[in-house]
C-alpha cells in the first residue's frame, strides 16, 4: 500500500520536537504542513503510545515517531506500553561494507517510524583517528563531520547515535599494518602490557567523545580467545587470560570515567574464560568470584545471543549475566550474514523467544544486531522486514505480528514488496541446518569443496532438489520491480545464476569420463554461460554497492566474482582439452570425499583448499 497522506498544521502539534520530527519525515513522505490529507495532531505525554483517531501521544519524540508510522500505514487504533526503554538497531560498518551517511539516514527514517530509539555504528577501524593516519586505512572510515551529521539528524527522530569499538580485540584489520607491531599481542589482540595501546584506546575514546552527543560507548572486548598467548606470552610468561582481561576493562573504564563515557561490553568471555571448550553458552562454565568482585559497577554487560530458539535458555543466560552483578542489555540478531539477501526464518526463530524472554525477565534495553561476517555484501535493505519484525515484537511481547501488518508497514514505511521479500530471502536457505547461497555462489566450480562434502552428507540427489529449488525462486521473482527496499531483481538474478550453476555442475558430473568430445565441447559451452551470468551478477551488484556504499571493500567482492567468472571459464577450457584428446582427465574432479571433510560457508574456505588466498 502507498503511505497515507498526513496533514499537520503548528496548532495541532505545538511541541518544537516534533515540529522538527515532522518537517524532516515529510522531506520524505506525504506528510505535509497545513496540507490535503488526514490532519494528525501530536503530543509528549502518558507511558507508551496511544493513537485515536488522528491523534497521537507518545511518551517520547521516538513513540510519536512510532505512532506517525502507525497512520502512514493506515492504523488508526494503538495503544502500546513496550517493557523496553531502549529498542536499537547495530550496523556492521567495518567488514567492506561502510554505509554512506545518506544511506544510514534513510535507515534512520524508516527504523524511528517503527519506534526504533537507538542506533550504533560498529566500527572496528572505520573511522579516522587524529595522528592514526594508517588506522582505517583504505577502508572507507568515517569522518567526524560525517558521524557528526549523523548525530544532528538522528537527534531530530528521537534516535540516539552510541558509538560502537573495539579496544582489545577483533582489532586484526588495524594490526595487520607494521606500525603496530609493538601493540600486537595475537592477530587480533591488543597487547595489554604496552603503554602505546592505551595511547591508542585513549584517542578512542576522545573521537567518540566528541562525535556523538551521547555518553553511551560500546567498547566491545568479545572474543578474546587468545589474549594473553602471543606476544604477551613471549614476553611476560603466563598469567591467567581472566586477570589480563579485568586488568585491561578496568583502565579503559577508568579512561571512560575521565571523558564521562557509560561504556558497555559484550559479555562473552567472562563466560568463555570459565569454559573448558571457550563456549559462551556452556552452562557448566564458572567466573570465579575475585573476576566478578572486580567488574566495574558502572559498566553495562551485553550479552549476545543470535542462535537459540528457546525461550528458556534466554532466561537461564540473563540469570546467569544477573550472577555477574547485573540484568543485561540483550543483543539479538537480524540475519544478515554471511547471506547476500536477509534470512528471515532463522530472524523469526531467533528473535521471538528472545524478546519473549527479555520481556519476562525485565530487560530493559534490546538492540537487534545486522553483522557483516565473510564481507558485508548483504542487500542490507532486504534487511529491513526483519526491523519490521522485530519492532512488533518489541512493542507487543506477548503477541506474535501477523504478516497482513508486516506487509501493511512495510509497504507504507519502506516502500517494499512483502511477499517478494519472503520469497527472496529463500535463497538464502534451502533445508536444514540450511545450505547458503553465497556458499554455493563462493564454491570453486573445478574444486567443489562445499559441493563434494554436501554430496557427502546428503547423497547425490541433493544438488537437483537444490536446483528446483532455486529454479521456483526464479519464477516467482520474475519481472518484479528492484523495489525501494531490498532489490528484488538482484535477488531473481542471484537465484537465476545459482540454478544455472547447479545444472551446469550437475551436466559436468553426468558427462565427465565418457570419453565423448561432442558432449565435452557441449560443457564448454554450458560453463561459458554461467560464467557470462556471474559477470553480469558482479556488474549488478556493483550498482547496487555504489548506491549504498563507500567505495572500499568493494574490490573484495570484484576480486571474489571475477575470480568466479575465470574459474568457469578455466573449467570449459579443461573440457576443450579433453574433447581434442590433449588430456585424459581433470585431477580436481577426480578427487572425492566418502565422508564430509567438515566445511563452513566463508569464502576463504570455499575458494581454495590451499591456505595462501
Amino acid at each position: 500500500m502507498k503511505p497515507v497522506v498526513c496533514s499537520w498544521s503548528r496548532e495541532s502539534v505545538k511541541d518544537p520536537a516534533l515540529q522538527e520530527l515532522l518537517s524532516i519525515l515529510g522531506e520524505h513522505y506525504p506528510i505535509v504542513e497545513n496540507g490535503p490529507g488526514l490532519r494528525l495532531s501530536a503530543k509528549l505525554g502518558g507511558e507508551g503510545l496511544t493513537v485515536s483517531g488522528a491523534e497521537i501521544i507518545g511518551a517520547s519524540v521516538s513513540m510519536v515517531a512510532r505512532g506517525v508510522g502507525a497512520l502512514l500505514s493506515g492504523i488508526d487504533a494503538v495503544d502500546e506500553r513496550t517493557p523496553f526503554k531502549r529498542v536499537g538497531l547495530l550496523f556492521d560498518c567495518c567488514r567492506n561494507a561502510v554505509p554512506e551517511v545518506h544511506y544510514l539516514k534513510e535507515w534512520l527514517r524508516r527504523s524511528a517510524l517503527l519506534g526504533y530509539n537507538q542506533m550504533m555504528l560498529y566500527t572496528k577501524d572505520t573511522y579516522e583517528l587524529p595522528g592514526e593516519e594508517v588506522f582505517g586505512y583504505l577502508r572507507g572510515r568515517y569522518s567526524a563531520a560525517e558521524l557528526k551529521e549523523l548525530d544532528a539528524y538522528a537527534a531530530k527522530l528521537g534516535v540516539e547515535m552510541v558509538g560502537s569499538i573495539q579496544a582489545l580485540g577483533h582489532l586484526e584489520p588495524t594490526l595487520r599494518w607494521g606500525r603496530y607491531a609493538a601493540i600486537k599481542d595475537t592477530e587480533a589482540e591488543l597487547l595489554t602490557t604496552e603503554p602505546k595501546s592505551y595511547e591508542l584506546v585513549e584517542k578512542m575514546l576522545d573521537f567518540y567523545s566528541g562525535v556523538f552527543r551521547s555518553r553511551r560507548i560500546h567498547l566491545g572486548m568479545d572474543e578474546t580467545h587468545g589474549l594473553g598467548r602471543g606476544r604477551y606470552m613471549d614476553l611476560n610468561g603466563y598469567r591467567r587470560p581472566f586477570d589480563i582481561y579485568i586488568d585491561h576493562l578496568n583502565r579503559v573504564v577508568a579512561e571512560c570515567d575521565k571523558r564521562g563515557l557509560e561504556p558497555m561490553i559484550w559479555s562473552d568471555m567472562f563466560f568463555r574464560m570459565g569454559s573448558k571448550n571457550m563456549d559462551y553458552y556452556d552452562q557448566d562454565a564458572i567466573t570465579p568470584p575475585d573476576i566478578i568482585a572486580k567488574i566495574p559497577s558502572q559498566v553495562k554487560l551485553s550479552y549476545w545471543d543470535y542462535y537459540h530458539k528457546d525461550a528458556a535458555f534466554y532466561r537461564d543466560m540473563i540469570r546467569r549475566h544477573r550472577l555477574l552483578g547485573q540484568t543485561p542489555v540483550m543483543a539479538s540478531g537480524i540475519w544478515t550474514w554471511p547471506v547476500f539477501w536477509y534470512n528471515h526464518r532463522k530472524t523469526v526463530e531467533t528473535v521471538r523467544p528472545c524478546v519473549e524472554a527479555c520481556a519476562a525477565e525485565g530487560v530493559e534495553e534490546i538492540v537487534f544486531t545486522m553483522w557483516g561476517d565473510d564481507g558485508g555484501y548483504c542487500d542490507w535493505s532486504s534487511a529491513q522486514v526483519g526491523a519490521c519484525y522485530a519492532a512488533e515484537k518489541c512493542f507487543n511481547p506477548a503477541a506474535e505480528p501477523s504478516d497482513a501488518l508486516l506487509e501493511r508497514k512495510f509497504s507504507a514505511l519502506c516502500d517494499g514488496d512483502f511477499q517478494a521479500h519472503l520469497v527472496a530471502a529463500e535463497t538464502t536457505v534451502f533445508g536444514e541446518p540450511g545450505v547458503s547461497a553465497a556458499a554455493l555462489l563462493w564454491d570453486d566450480p573445478l574444486l567443489g569443496i562445499y559441493r563434494k562434502d554436501q554430496a557427502a552428507k546428503h547423497g547425490p540427489d541433493y544438488w537437483k532438489k537444490m536446483e528446483a529449488h532455486y529454479a521456483a525462486i526464479e519464477s516467482k521473482l520474475k519481472g518484479l520491480s528492484p523495489g525501494r527496499a531490498g532489490n528484488v531483481a538482484l535477488a531473481w538474478q542471484l537465484a537465476h545464476l545459482l540454478k544455472a550453476k547447479l545444472g551446469a555442475c550437475r551436466k559436468v558430473e553426468q558427462v565427465y569420463g565418457k570419453k565423448d568430445a561432442e558432449a565435452y565441447l557441449s560443457v564448454q559451452q554450458t560453463v561459458a554461460r554461467v560464467a557470462t551470468l556471474v559477470e553480469d551478477f558482479a556488474e549488478n551488484y556493483r550498482t547496487q554497492w555504489h548506491l549504498r556504499n563507500k567505495t572500499f571493500g568493494h574490490e573484495v567482492m570484484q576480486i571474489r566474482l571475477a575470480g568466479q567468472a575465470a574459474r568457469w571459464r578455466e573449467l570449459g577450457r579443461r573440457f576443450r582439452t579433453l574433447a581434442a584428446d590433449d588430456c585424459d582427465s581433470i585431477p580436481e574432479l577426480d578427487e572425492t570425499v566418502a565422508a564430509p571433510a567438515g566445511v563452513n560457508h566463508e569464502y576463504r574456505r570455499l575458494a581454495t583448499a590451499s591456505v595462501y588466498l
